[in-house]
């Protein structure tokens, strides 16, 4: 679906209200912009947040859910953008931290989320058990958290803890310039499920003193309680003998009576509870398969630095698989812990029982010593996407600016690729224009671009040197065209 500036929140929200259940795929593309000044949808606060919450209330089945959900917003030239305020497709994103725990959540695997500039990273993994089911998420042109990618990124991967393609092209934060910055990156995405484990560990220890306080107080409660008189038993009389009563045969006794024996209490159960001793969850395996970013403009990358950043990321991802190996084999070692693992990461499902305490939902006992044992790490792909940015081929471009290259210079793609096909990749699809006073004027609806840029000016090949085959651009290509 596309949505332009002639239509409402209103109109989308009349055709989400009726759950579709039979869809598999949802493509929403956004443009809002206007060619004059309009801040009715503002004085409204007519916004698409609604359409969001729409979509987290419906029901699913196993058998009837979405699995692909495609959320866009079109680029805008920054010759319109400085001119006046453009109206907002978005007001906040919370929405997107309710559709991540929704019964519509719950099964999605692939997620794309563009648009322009936008910090929607930290509502997709916000709360516990977002997305489970994603394998696929595309955040392009969005904008990273502060301080760096290599933070932003991990904190995203552990609590995404089944992802294996990221897609972050033209992304207005703060990606690495540089080998080191490249390797540090490569190592949190290899020890992004340290932090979950280490997480989860602390919620099971606070948990664990909770329950040692709760039996402490129990049993001071039961001490300061007077305790129940015990009858004392009736000394025995014993039975005359027969026969000459002598000075030996007493009929009082100096001694005490014996006292009754009182059975010994115990406490609760906790002294045969297991989760008395520390417990350690082993951090899994890095699931991520391809890692996609794209440039461009100035910022594109050369042939050698993209040689340099893939190498360093590689050598940095495997740096923490070592480091992973060393957690994995200290807790194996160690005769004083209880070491448990997540299972959502597991190849075989597991479920727990009914009666298991929340703390201890999704993770279990290492039923055998060494889980990973045998475990090899395999670096993911990583694209850089492009070579270089193509300056000045759309219409809101300065029409003396000049192109970068010449078309007939340009590698694009294969070498059969010819100047007919790169015209009609970019060439414009007019709008017919309401009347002025109307409905605003829209911005020309030019065709999407596949990865986008944060300006229209900055749109680049996609498909150039810097790809690499089964990286997450194909994928992505793959789920939703």
């Amino acid at each position: 679906m596309c949505i332009g500036t002639t239509y409402s929140p209103e109109h989308l929200h009349d055709v989400f209200t009726r759950p579709r259940l039979a869809l598999r795929t949802l493509q929403l593309r956004f443009k809002p912009y206007v060619e004059r000044a309009t801040y009715m949808p503002f004085l409204k606060g007519a916004y698409f947040d609604s359409t969001i919450i729409q979509l987290a209330k419906w029901p699913v089945t196993e058998d009837n859910h979405i699995e692909h959900l495609s959320i866009t917003q079109d680029t805008i030239s920054y010759r319109t953008h400085i001119r006046f305020a453009q109206p907002l497709a978005f007001f906040s994103f919370n929405p997107l931290a309710e559709l991540a725990v929704s019964p519509v959540g719950q099964y999605l695997q692939a997620l794309r989320i563009s648009v322009p500039a936008k910090p929607v990273i930290t509502y997709i993994g916000s709360t516990a058990n977002s997305f489970p089911q994603l394998t696929f998420l595309d955040i392009s042109t969005t904008a990273l958290p502060p301080p760096n990618a290599e933070r932003a990124i991990g904190i995203l991967l552990s609590r995404l803890a089944r992802l294996q393609h990221v897609v972050i092209d033209r992304n207005a934060g703060p990606m690495p310039r540089d080998s080191s910055g490249w390797a540090s990156l490569g190592r949190a995405c290899a020890l992004a499920g340290v932090e979950r484990a280490k997480e989860r560990e602390h919620e099971i220890q606070l948990w664990v003193d909770r329950k040692a306080q709760e039996e402490a107080a129990a049993l001071d409660n039961q001490a300061e309680e007077p305790p129940a008189p015990v009858p004392l038993a009736s000394a025995p009389v014993s039975r005359g003998r027969r026969g000459r009563r002598g000075l030996a045969t007493a009929t009082v006794s100096l001694r005490d009576p014996r006292p009754a024996s009182i059975a010994p209490t115990t406490s609760s159960s906790s002294a045969h509870d297991p989760t008395i001793r520390r417990i350690r969850v082993v951090p899994s395996p890095p699931t991520l398969q391809t890692f996609s970013t794209a440039y461009a403009g100035p910022s594109n990358p050369s042939a050698q630095q993209r040689s340099d950043w893939s190498r360093a990321f590689v050598k940095g991802f495997l740096d923490g698989c070592n480091t992973l190996n060393k957690i994995w084999q200290r807790m194996r070692d160690s005769a004083t812990v209880r070491v448990m693992r997540f299972t959502d990461t597991d190849l075989e499902p597991f479920n727990d029982d009914n009666d298991t305490p929340t703390v201890f939902r999704g993770v279990a006992d290492i039923a055998i010593v060494g889980h990973w044992i045998g475990w090899e790490p395999s670096a993911p792909i990583i694209c850089f996407g492009s070579e270089r940015a193509v300056i000045g081929l759309n219409k809101h471009a300065d029409d003396g600016q000049p192109l970068a290259d010449a078309l007939t210079e340009m590698r694009i793609g294969p070498s059969g690729a010819s100047d007919a096909a790169l015209s009609a990749g970019v060439a414009s699809q007019g709008e017919t224009p309401g009347p002025v006073g109307t409905v605003p004027t829209a911005v020309t609806n030019d065709p999407p671009i596949s990865v986008g840029g944060l300006w229209e000016e900055e749109s680049f090949i996609e498909w150039g040197p810097g790809h690499a085959d089964g990286c997450g651009h194909g994928i992505g290509r793959q789920i939703f065209g």
